[in-house]
């Protein structure tokens, strides 16, 4: 484990992002100082503490406002003890910090590394929803393929329990992403034994990753059902067997998926904070555990 750098005062943004990178260095000094002398981590050319410059690699169109787009590790923005690793490595579930400017104001924006079949060492890709007049989806619309820009990370602490017997992962729009990770590191794995279920509430016209899970069905252990909101459904082009509700989640969806399990579960929500608040509150109602949901 390498010392972490110390950033400079003007490394703060100071727009109450989080997690804050002076925050971050004080966490990770204390648990370099405890890991001194034991254990060591795997190289990664990304730091918590510092940035690391990416280059867009490739992008690519997705859905009507949202793209792919691929980075490659270039260099440490600024020098850092000597390594000679260009792995970027991060858990499922974990989230990067993009720091970009924008009509000369700065700012950060978490976005989750989606997973890639076969994707090169030095590389991520990240699926970004492009807004209106989104201040980071102005941005980047205006990258090239060439372009350098900064990373920190990762971050979050999700650990995949593969004791648990069901799981029920709730997801809104880009939420999708991490959990999306977290569903191939499952699946993949022969030793998980765990039932899961996915509930994506989207809109028609913007279903994530369609494809994607729609092939995930054919694991044993898990299933999706779709929550399109605005459709007209007679007029949906369902795949075959695939679940689609034209309705939000309500109480009786989390019941009837209660009901199918017969025993306790967990609950990992990941969307916008209006989005998770309502959900948790389906949940209690439901009288699901609080200590069994986790908010991404």
């Amino acid at each position: 484990m390498e010392p972490p750098i110390k950033p400079d005062e003007s490394d703060c943004c100071n727009s109450g992002c989080s997690p804050c990178i002076l925050d971050v260095y004080e966490d990770q000094l204390r648990k370099f100082r405890a890991a001194k002398c034991s254990s060591q981590t795997l190289a990664n050319c990304l730091s918590l503490t510092s940035y690391s410059v990416f280059r867009l690699a490739a992008t690519k169109g997705h859905t009507k406002d949202s793209r792919f787009f691929t980075f490659q590790y270039v260099r440490p923005e600024k020098c850092r003890p000597q390594s000679a690793s260009t792995n970027v490595v991060y858990e499922p579930g974990q989230y990067l910090l993009f720091k970009g400017r924008i009509h000369g104001e700065m700012f950060q924006k978490a976005y989750t590394p989606i997973y890639v079949e076969n994707q090169v060492s030095n590389c991520f890709t990240v699926l970004v929803k492009l807004y209106e007049n989104g201040r980071a989806s102005n941005l980047f619309k205006t990258l090239r393929v060439g372009t350098e820009t900064l990373w920190r990370g990762p971050y979050g602490d999700f650990r995949i329990n593969y004791e648990q017997k069901h799981m029920l992962f709730i997801a809104q729009g880009t939420g999708l992403a991490p959990f999306y990770n977290i569903l191939i590191k499952m699946l993949s794995n022969e030793d998980c034994y765990c039932f899961v279920t996915l509930f994506f509430c989207c809109q028609e016209k913007n279903i994530l990753l369609r494809d994607e899970l729609y092939k995930l069905k054919d694991y044993w252990n898990f299933q999706c059902e779709l929550f399109i909101s605005g459709p007209n459904k007679h007029s949906f082009d369902k795949k075959y067997n695939e679940i689609v509700h034209f309705n939000r989640i309500t109480v009786e969806d989390i019941q009837r998926f209660m009901e199918s399990v017969k025993g306790s579960f967990k609950v990992p929500i990941c969307g916008s904070q209006s989005f998770c608040d309502n959900i948790k509150n389906i949940l209690l109602e439901c009288n699901v555990a609080k200590e069994n949901i986790t908010v991404f």
